[in-house]
């Protein structure tokens, strides 16, 4: 959390040592479960449908072109929906050669169905009524969908081959059983790093919940609160809704009273952390030198999918991109001295 506000949010506020007074807890030598990583054949066949389903076309089935439309089919539609009182189609409620699964859930109830029994080249009208837990802006109004029905469609899956690896991977692997090796090294070490995070995150945790603090930053904290609104603000506002509708939709909350008290708690917790990790690389003595920053900014660049340095940090700030690496750097060192079970 603390790595992601630092980047993700704080770029708009440098994080820092604050104000609050505390009792650190113990953070070397704790103890969590040691768990075996393995990849399963289950796990490449997964990876290896996923690769195949990225080359996944649709064809008319000829076959059907006289046919009803039945569930289970493939159906390719135009379709526009307009709100009860309205006069012209709401925004997001048309597309042309939609592919559509019958039966798959993929719109609301009523869509679907109302298409059962119709021939490609018909159009249905169907009236329906959004859920009342659908987006804030449509829940529970009526609307009116007019559905062209363009052709009865059928999957075509290519037969994993060693051509379809090597134009997959640009020529970078020939065959199948390469891909695979890679593929197993590649889960392998994913597997691994996400259980590593989730050991440090868990441990911090436990720091953190053995810490006594006898005062926040209130400063800090609400500076944090209010990065985070911004963040989810600006979230909202890409999707064309208000912070209230991108929480309602999201199911974030109950409410957005609750929603703006978790991001309090969220905000607290968040400074808790930073203090914590601060103490721990003032104690240890831990430093960032040039050779490193340079080492690992690579890696920061890649997980926030940048490929330009000065475009990196001038988004980020040096000094935030820095502090996130020193508290890498301190949850390295809690994960190196803690003792697994």
């Amino acid at each position: 959390m603390v790595l992601a506000v630092c980047l993700t949010i704080a770029a708009l506020t440098a994080c820092g040592k604050g104000k609050s007074r505390f009792k650190l807890g113990e953070y070397k030598g704790l103890k969590y479960t040691k768990q075996e990583i393995t990849v399963s054949e289950e796990d490449l066949t997964a990876l290896l449908a996923s690769l195949q389903n990225s080359y996944l076309k649709y064809e008319v089935d000829e076959s059907r072109a006289e046919t009803v439309v039945r569930k289970g089919d493939i159906v390719n539609i135009d379709y526009s929906g307009i709100l009860d009182g309205e006069t012209k189609p709401f925004a997001g409620g048309t597309a042309q050669g939609s592919h559509l699964e019958i039966g798959s859930g993929g719109f609301i109830d009523g869509f679907e169905d109302g298409l059962i029994g119709k021939k490609p080249g018909e159009t249905a009208t169907l009236n329906l009524t959004f859920p009342t837990d659908y987006y804030p802006q449509f829940a529970g109004k009526k609307v009116t969908f007019t559905v062209k029905i363009n052709a009865i469609e059928k999957k075509i899956l290519p037969e994993l081959t060693d051509s379809l690896i090597a134009d997959y991977t640009e020529g970078r692997m020939k065959t199948i059983q390469e891909y695979k090796e890679y593929a197993k090294e590649y889960l392998q070490a994913s597997k691994e790093a996400s259980y590593k995070t989730d050991v440090k995150n868990n441990l911090l945790k436990k720091i953190v919940e053995t810490t006594t603090f006898d005062k926040l930053d209130e400063t800090k904290v609400n500076s944090t609160y209010e990065d985070l609104l911004k963040y989810y603000t600006s979230v909202a506002s890409q999707s064309n809704m208000s912070l209230e509708e991108y929480v309602s939709a999201a199911g974030y909350s109950k409410s957005v009273q609750e929603f703006y008290a978790e991001m309090k708690a969220s905000a607290e917790e968040t400074v808790k952390e930073e203090v914590v990790l601060n103490e721990i690389i003032s104690k240890e003595k831990i430093t960032l030198t040039e050779e490193t920053y340079n080492a690992l900014v690579e890696t920061y660049m890649s997980r926030y999918g940048y490929t330009d340095k000065a475009t990196f940090e001038q988004d980020y700030g040096v000094e935030n991109v820095r502090k996130s690496m020193l508290y890498d750097m301190a949850l390295k060192f809690i994960f190196d001295s803690a003792v697994a079970e």
